[in-house]
Parts: structure tokens; C-alpha cells; sequence
């Protein structure tokens, strides 16, 4: 009997907000959902991300730690559970920023008719809002990098590349040494890449690592405990295997179809969305024929 692959360890099952340092606060989605930033400033707060379905334990949280709205919205990609909250904050005085990328993908899921029918049968209810909530893309729109000086603070947006999308961002906060990651790292969480370029992925991140980040925060999954590097060196670790299983299973069944039932990532299985394996695999099998 072939010996069971060891898993790696599995984060704790988390939800709200922690403090990692004087002023910045992070919402934890817990069990894989969206995380969220909230830093405080001389001025208003600053918010990166947002998600209407976390609305009120969002806010709720956040009216515990200050009574002032957010003045500034950073979003660090496209998808529904980072910006679809932009409009409300908007409402309240708000400025978003984003990287060009981020307002272009949202308009096309808006003129597909995609841009929240995409997120039905989730825990988090969306189908009452079908056809009522429509896309608020950032205000303030930029190309590479964009640094923010607001309220003392200082925020600098790097677009990455097309990785986990087409717009994907780091929000880098140099003095406090604090990387909010987007959708670029899922701390032991599945990767959602329906949308990505794994090639790019896994190229893009000798160029995370020199970010000299005292704090991780990643799209999904808790804060990591770990050193920066080796937190990196975990994820692309997961995508290179993905990458070389789904590589030998193409080359012995040829078809994408043969091939991705034999690829798998048993010592991954205590990660949140564990499904995602099947999914990813089908993925990178695509990509891979592609470049053949």
C-alpha cells in the first residue's frame, strides 16, 4: 500500500477584526473568506478591499475601533469579494484607487452580465441583488505604481501583473513593513484561478520576496505566523507541484480530460477549499496544452 502523503497544517477558523500594529487592523474572513484592511490614520481610516456581503460585520467591527468613515478605498483586484462594497463607501465621502486593470475587468463582468450572478449558490447570499447592485469601479485609476500619502500614512500600490488577475495589486505600507497581498497570496487556502496565468504566478513571486514584510496579508486564509520568504516559498512550492503532477499526468493520458482525475495534492488536503485541487488542476492543464 503506497504510504498517505503528509499534510501540511491547516490555519485555524478565524473571523473579525485583529490589531497586528499601532492603527492597523485586519478583518479575518475565517474559514478561506476575504480579508480585509483597516488603518487608521491622522485623518479618516483607510480600508483595502471591501465586500458587500460582509457589509455588517464589517462595519460593526469597525465602528468599535472608530467612529470616523473611511476616507480612502484601495483595491487590490477586480473580483466581487474586493470591491463590491466600493459604491456604499463612495456614498460616504470615500475615494477609491485601483490599478486600471481592476476598473476595466469590472466593467466587462458588468456588460457580460456576470458581475454578480458569478457569485450564486455561495454561503453568502447574492441573488436577491441580481440586477440592483451594480459596479462602482475605483475612482482613481493608475498604471504600474501609485504611491499615497494620506493622514501620515503612506500606501504604495504595485501592480503585479496578470496572476490571479489581470489587475492584481500589492498594497505595500513601507514604514510599518505590512503587505496586503490581494488575491497574489491565499495563506494555506486553495487558489481561486479561474481567471489567472500560473506561469506568471509563479514567476511574479521572486519579486514578492523582496518586499522586506514584517506582516503577510493575504487575499484569503489567516495572517501567517511564518517568515515573509518562507510563507512565499510555501505557496509557490504548491503551484510549481501542481504545475509538474499535471505536467507528467498530461504526458501519459494526453487529454486534459484523462489526465487531470490523476493529479493530486494529498499533503495540501487540510488547506481551505480543498475542491479547488480538481479545478486548478483543469486549469494549468489548459495552460500548459497552450503553450505547446
Amino acid at each position: 500500500m503506497a504510504r498517505r502523503v503528509k499534510a501540511l497544517p491547516g490555519p485555524a477558523k478565524t473571523q473579525g477584526f485583529v490589531e497586528i500594529a499601532e492603527g492597523v487592523h485586519i478583518f479575518i474572513g475565517g474559514d478561506g473568506g476575504t480579508n480585509f484592511g483597516l488603518v487608521l490614520t491622522d485623518e479618516k481610516p483607510v480600508i483595502v478591499d471591501n465586500d458587500i456581503r460582509i457589509r455588517k460585520a464589517f462595519v460593526s467591527g469597525m465602528k468599535e475601533i472608530t467612529r470616523k468613515s473611511p476616507g480612502l478605498v484601495l483595491n487590490t483586484h477586480h473580483n466581487f469579494d474586493h470591491t463590491s462594497d466600493n459604491g456604499y463607501y463612495h456614498k460616504r465621502g470615500a475615494v477609491s484607487v485601483g490599478e486600471e486593470n481592476v476598473r476595466l475587468e469590472m466593467e466587462r463582468e458588468e456588460n457580460e452580465g456576470i458581475w454578480v450572478k458569478q457569485m450564486a449558490g455561495r454561503p453568502q447570499k447574492v441573488e436577491h441583488l441580481i440586477g440592483k447592485l451594480h459596479i462602482a469601479p475605483p475612482m482613481v485609476t493608475f498604471e504600474d505604481e501609485i504611491s499615497v500619502r494620506y493622514g501620515g500614512r503612506l500606501f504604495e500600490m504595485v501592480h503585479i501583473g496578470h496572476c490571479h488577475t489581470k489587475g492584481d495589486t500589492v498594497v505595500w505600507m513601507p514604514e510599518e513593513r505590512i503587505l496586503f497581498t490581494g488575491d497574489l497570496l491565499d495563506y494555506r487556502t486553495h487558489p481561486v484561478a479561474r481567471l489567472g496565468n500560473f506561469g506568471n504566478w509563479i514567476d511574479a513571486i521572486p519579486k514578492l520576496k523582496k518586499f522586506p514584510a514584517k506582516f503577510l496579508i493575504p487575499g484569503h486564509g489567516p495572517i501567517p505566523t511564518q517568515p515573509a520568504s518562507k510563507v512565499w516559498d510555501e505557496f509557490r512550492g504548491y503551484m510549481t507541484k501542481l504545475r509538474s503532477r499535471t505536467t507528467a499526468a498530461l504526458k501519459k493520458h494526453r487529454t486534459t480530460v484523462k489526465a487531470v482525475p490523476g493529479v493530486h495534492m494529498d499533503e495540501y488536503r487540510n488547506w481551505f477549499r480543498s475542491n479547488l485541487v480538481l479545478q486548478n488542476a483543469t486549469l494549468m492543464a489548459k495552460e500548459l496544452r497552450k503553450k505547446r
